[in-house]
């Protein structure tokens, strides 16, 4: 499969030497929206007024089609797919295979076109992204969203980064075990929260909500997969009396990633959950949502059950509720504690524990004080830190760092380590 270029504008096609923009080359492992390509469109647009972005995808998926309508550049490199969770040995060796392959045509793509910086948007594209680099002496920022949970990929990402000129981590909790795999990537590292998006433009209706009056809505926002625990809260809600079940609305937003068997198959056992708990009658299937605010404003709560294995880094969910005045039930995992303090803006619990979720159900639905307190303290929570202006300029001046450092010598190192492994 071919390196395909979409959108390059022509007259740097014809001259790619021609003066303008510096060039940064973005490597995105997914083609549909979710948290971290939410946040990579944020970056896009702090760095466009300076900088002229060419974005790389594995494959066409509702997030190219998005940045092609504001005319950003977008091409596609074969990486295929690399599914979640635990891999077998031959998607494993495949993958290796399909990423030193994207490394050495990336490579190409960069010299042809003069780009100055690799600007890596998750793990998936590290390695390519790695040997990309240091064939052409270009520096690397690595953009961390998730915590790596599994020892295999922690070392591998541990490893790549060494060849990294800087990390971004969106929380303590994402840097943790890349640091405790190499006490030497503290220095490289740096902790930037992601930010509490805001959407343009008036708020879409909601219909449903008005028929839910009366009821305690609590909602989830994000992929239907299964370690985001959509099926933990209905275990949970199953457990309350049946005098508190009368109270509740459920209201999910999300759907399963495209063409993704293990998504799909979650989101039937889900229904079929519904219908055994006799919740059904209860549940708003909102599907995926390009604006979720109107769910936002029908909630009196976000619960976000996730397990360790979903790898939370800073959820933009839950960033987006406490935007909204929304207290949050989260598990106690990834950096969800560097943000939520339980009592205060909302209540944590055990990840997989379906009796403590229940209990702190049980307590926010009956007790109005409760919930007040912890409207209150979720409105007090996003500082500064948290803001779009905060996020885009940090990102910015890392940028503008990095591209006056074009072949750093661990780079030039590195080159030389990579042509004689291949």
């Amino acid at each position: 499969m071919p390196l395909l270029i979409q959108t390059w504008p022509a007259e740097a096609q014809n001259n790619p030497d021609a003066p303008g923009k510096i060039k940064i080359l973005f490597l995105e492992q997914q083609s549909w929206l979710s948290g971290a390509q939410k946040v990579l469109e944020s970056v896009l647009d702090a760095v466009i007024p300076e900088f002229e972005p060419l974005v790389v995808f594995p494959d066409r998926g509702q997030f190219t089609k998005k940045l092609e309508g504001r005319n950003i550049a977008t091409c596609f490199f074969p990486l295929g797919s690399y599914r979640s969770g635990r891999k077998s040995l031959f998607e494993t060796l495949s993958f290796s295979a399909r990423s030193v392959v994207c490394g050495m045509k990336l490579a190409r793509l960069i010299r042809r076109r003069n780009v100055k910086l690799v600007y890596v948007n998750g793990p998936r594209c590290l390695p390519a992204g790695v040997i990309a680099a240091c064939l052409t002496g270009r520096p690397v920022l690595f953009h961390l969203h998730s915590t790596l949970r599994r020892k295999q990929e922690i070392m591998l990402v541990a490893y790549l980064a060494r060849y990294v000129a800087r990390v971004v981590a969106c929380s303590r909790a994402t840097a943790q075990p890349l640091v405790g795999a190499n006490l030497a990537l503290d220095r490289q590292i740096q902790v930037l929260y992601n930010l509490a998006l805001t959407m343009a433009g008036a708020v879409p209706s909601f219909k449903e909500v008005a028929e839910a009056s009366g009821c305690i809505t609590l909602g989830m926002v994000g992929r239907i997969t299964e370690s985001k625990g959509h099926l933990q809260l209905l275990n949970s809600v199953g457990k309350l009396s049946p005098e508190i079940q009368k109270q509740i609305r459920l209201v999910f937003v999300g759907a399963p990633s495209p063409g993704n068997v293990a998504d799909l198959a979650y989101a039937r056992r889900l229904k079929d959950c519904a219908q055994r708990l006799n919740l059904q009658s209860r549940i708003t299937w909102a599907g995926y949502q390009a604006d979720p605010r109107p769910f936002y404003e029908s909630m009196d709560a976000l619960i976000q059950p996730s397990s360790h294995e979903a790898g939370e880094g800073m959820p933009l969910a839950i960033l987006e509720a406490f935007r909204e005045g929304l207290p949050v039930i989260a598990s106690r995992t990834g950096g969800i504690p560097e943000i939520l303090q339980d009592g205060v803006n909302g209540l944590l619990f055990p990840p997989g524990d379906d009796a403590a979720l229940a209990q702190a159900l049980d307590g926010f639905l009956r007790d109005s004080k409760l919930r007040a307190r912890l409207r209150a303290g979720s409105r007090a929570t996003l500082t500064d830190r948290f803001s779009v202006e905060n996020f885009q300029s940090e990102i910015r001046s890392l940028i503008q760092e990095l591209v006056g450092s074009e072949t750093p010598s661990k780079t030039q190192a590195a080159h030389g380590e990579l042509a004689a492994w291949m």
